[in-house]
C-alpha cells in the first residue's frame, strides 16, 4: 500500500436506514484499527427525482437537505461513541451531490475502503442487497464492505475468513484479509472449495479421476496460494480449509460468526465480461457477517485458467 493509500480514509455511506447506521458503527471501528480518518457521506439525490418534466416545490428540497444533514449528525454521533480513551478517530461528514450510486462510486476513488449497509430506505425486501451495494461491488475503485443487520449484529468476534480459488484473482483478497486479521490480532481462515463436476470435465472424459488424489492436489493449490503470506504476517495464525462443495454455501456457513469475510470480485469460472462473480454475488445477498469484496483486474490476464486442472473450483 503506497503513501496515498495509507492516508486514505474509510468512507461510509448513510441514508437514514438502520443498516446504514450499522455500517457507520463498523466503519468507525475499522478506521480506528487502521489509524485513519472516517469520512461519513450522504448523497442529495437527483435534482429532479420525479423526472425532468416535474417541478417540485422549494419546500421539498429544504426538507431533503434537512434530512440529509440530520442523517449525517446522527451517524457522526454513532461514530464518536465508538472512541476509546486511547484512540480517537478523525470524523468528517460531507454531503455528496447527485444520486447515491454515482456519488459513492466517485468517492471510492479516494477511499481505503467504502462501507455501506446491505439495503437502504425504500427497499422492497430485506432478503436481498440493495442496488447501491450491488453497484459498488461491481464498479467501486476500492474494496467494498457490505454490512447486514443492525449495529449489534455487525461486530463479529471470530477470525477473518477469506475465499481462495487458486488463481491470481485471490491475491488482492488475500492481501486484504491478512491485513485485516493482522490489525485485529486474530486468526485467518483460508477456505478453498472444489467440486467433482463441471462442464469442462463432462466433455473430456475426466469424470473417473481418482478423487482422493484430486483432494491432495487441491490442498497443494491452497498451500501454493498462501506461500509467502505467513512470512509477511508472522503474528497471524492461519487455518487452511479445503472443502468439496459449493463455495458460496460453504463460505456463508463457515463464516457466519466471523469478524469479516473477504472474497475477490471474480473467480476461476467467471466470464471476462462479468462485473462480479457468482460466489461474490450470492454472498452479497446472503452473508451473515461483514463482507468485503476486493475487485481484481481481469483485463490484465488475471484469473486465467490452468489447463491441467480437472476439478472445478467455484469462483468468487
Amino acid at each position: 500500500m503506497d503513501a496515498v493509500e495509507r492516508n486514505a480514509p474509510v468512507i461510509v455511506g448513510v441514508d437514514g436506514s438502520a443498516t446504514s447506521y450499522a455500517a457507520v458503527s463498523w466503519a468507525a471501528r475499522e478506521a480506528q484499527l487502521h489509524g485513519c480518518a472516517l469520512h461519513i457521506v450522504s448523497a442529495l439525490g437527483a435534482l429532479t427525482p420525479g423526472g425532468s418534466g416535474i417541478r417540485l416545490p422549494l419546500s421539498y428540497f429544504a426538507d431533503r437537505d434537512r434530512a440529509v444533514h440530520a442523517h449525517l449528525d446522527e451517524a457522526a454521533a454513532i461514530a464518536r461513541s465508538t472512541h476509546t480513551e486511547t484512540s480517537k478517530t478523525e470524523v468528517v461528514t460531507d454531503v455528496l451531490d447527485g444520486p447515491e450510486r454515482p456519488a459513492l462510486l466517485e468517492a471510492s476513488k479516494h477511499a481505503r475502503m467504502i462501507v455501506v449497509g446491505s439495503r437502504g430506505l425504500g427497499q422492497i425486501t430485506a432478503a436481498l442487497a440493495g442496488s447501491v451495494a450491488v453497484a459498488l461491488a461491481a464498479h467501486a475503485h476500492s474494496p467494498v464492505v457490505v454490512i447486514r443487520g443492525h449495529a449489534g449484529q455487525t461486530s463479529g468476534t471470530g477470525d477473518v475468513f477469506v475465499g481462495v480459488d487458486g488463481t491470481e484473482n485471490s491475491r488482492p483478497a488475500l492481501s486484504a484479509a491478512f491485513e485485516e486479521a493482522s490489525v485485529r490480532a486474530t486468526g485467518l481462515v483460508a477456505v478453498h472449495t472444489w467440486t467433482q463436476f463441471a462442464m469442462s470435465t463432462a466433455l473430456d472424459d475426466q469424470l473417473d479421476l481418482a478423487w482422493d488424489e484430486v483432494e491432495v492436489a487441491e490442498q497443494a493449490v491452497l498451500a501454493e496460494s498462501l506461500a509467502g503470506w505467513s512470512g509477511r504476517y508472522p503474528g497471524t495464525p492461519v487455518t487452511r480449509t479445503v472443502i468439496q462443495g459449493n463455495s458460496a454455501k460453504e463460505l456463508r456457513g463457515r463464516a457466519a460468526g466471523a469478524e469479516l469475510l473477504v472474497v475477490g470480485s471474480h473467480g476461476r469460472g467467471g466470464f471476462a465480461g462479468m462485473l462480479i462473480g457468482s460466489t461474490s454475488t450470492v454472498l452479497l445477498h446472503t452473508a451473515e457477517c461483514p463482507l468485503m469484496i476486493v475487485r481484481s483486474d481481469r483485463r490484465n490476464g488475471v484469473g486465467r485458467q490452468r489447463p491441467d486442472v480437472a476439478p472445478h473450483r467455484d469462483g468468487n
